[in-house]
């Protein structure tokens, strides 16, 4: 089956971020996993459980095609990578949370994008329909794109740390750019050519798309202040939830199941998703946190 060229790009694009996350980490990093063990938990449990769940549940009440909702189940399978450990760091949130979460749901997803995804064709697609995501097949491609990439980023920053330090900020802004450029060929492009996003699609799916990610990111944040000690966690977890890796949601949607319609959610998303959980971190440790520092030390 042949795909575009942009989908190749895309794929090495990603296969380069999840190469660059790798080279920021060390061994170390991998016991932060057990120093916030209720933290760590919530957070796994309302990024790969409830996420899912809740658009589950709203999609089924929307009257969209159910190519999109299939779009949009994609979008909450993938969880948020080096962009969502970015705004943690932008607003000194717990970082160390974060990379946590980002370690253990990047092998989670080996088993529950495939199971999703599959779910969610079986229920909102006719049974006999003829596209499936295949288990095996797909954790192959999650591993040979997202794990192998920055497991060999992570040996390159444990052998070579002189080198991983100068080469670390190039590969951000050549990642940026790179990502840039193919979310704009998608977004764009020519829909006689399979991609592009039109404006009567926008307008379907820029408003559930906005619900699902703002609701589930406050109802997260809500959860998360009422079960763990330290706001930064709270924050982080509530940042986690918010912003889901749409990269890697366009890869899924528009290379494995060959779908440019289940892409659009994914390039939807993308398009504000950035900014609206930003926003909301920079509210909550602004208004919240800082006033609490000041409080206690008072």
């Amino acid at each position: 089956m042949e795909h575009m060229p942009v989908d190749s790009l895309l794929k090495l694009v990603l296969i380069l971020i999840m190469f660059a996350i790798g080279a920021t980490l060390r061994f170390s990093d991998f016991r932060r996993i057990f120093w916030y063990p209720k933290s760590l938990v919530l957070g796994l449990v309302l990024q790969m459980l409830f996420l899912p769940a809740f658009a589950f549940i709203i999609l089924s009440l929307v009257d969209i095609s159910p190519y999109y909702k299939i779009g949009f189940i994609v979008v909450a399978l993938c969880p948020g990578g080096t962009t969502s450990n970015f705004i943690s760091y932008l607003v000194n949130a717990d970082v160390a949370l974060s990379i946590s979460l980002t370690t253990i749901n990047s092998f989670l997803i080996l088993i529950t994008i495939p199971f999703g995804v599959n779910l969610g064709l079986a229920y909102f697609l006719d049974t006999q329909s003829e596209l499936i995501l295949p288990f095996f097949d797909t954790a192959k491609q999650v591993f040979s794109v997202i794990l192998l990439p920055a497991f060999l980023g992570l040996c390159f920053n444990h052998f070579f740390r002189e080198l991983s330090l100068k080469v670390r900020m190039p590969l951000k802004y050549i990642n940026v750019i790179l990502l840039a450029a193919v979310y704009a060929l998608k977004l764009w492009g020519d829909s006689d050519g399979g991609g592009g996003v039109t404006i009567a699609e926008l307008k379907k799916i820029l408003p559930i798309a906005m619900f699902l990610q703002i609701v589930s990111m406050l109802t997260a944040y809500y959860l998360a202040r009422k079960t763990v000690q330290r706001n930064t966690s709270a924050l982080t977890i509530g940042i986690e939830v918010g912003l889901q890796n749409t990269a890697l949601a366009l890869f899924i949607a528009s290379v494995l199941l060959d779908s440019e319609r289940m892409a659009s959610p994914a390039l939807v998303y993308a398009m504000f998703s950035f900014f609206t959980t930003l926003l909301f971190a920079w509210i909550v440790y602004k208004f919240i946190i800082i006033p609490s520092r000041q409080k206690y030390l008072l």
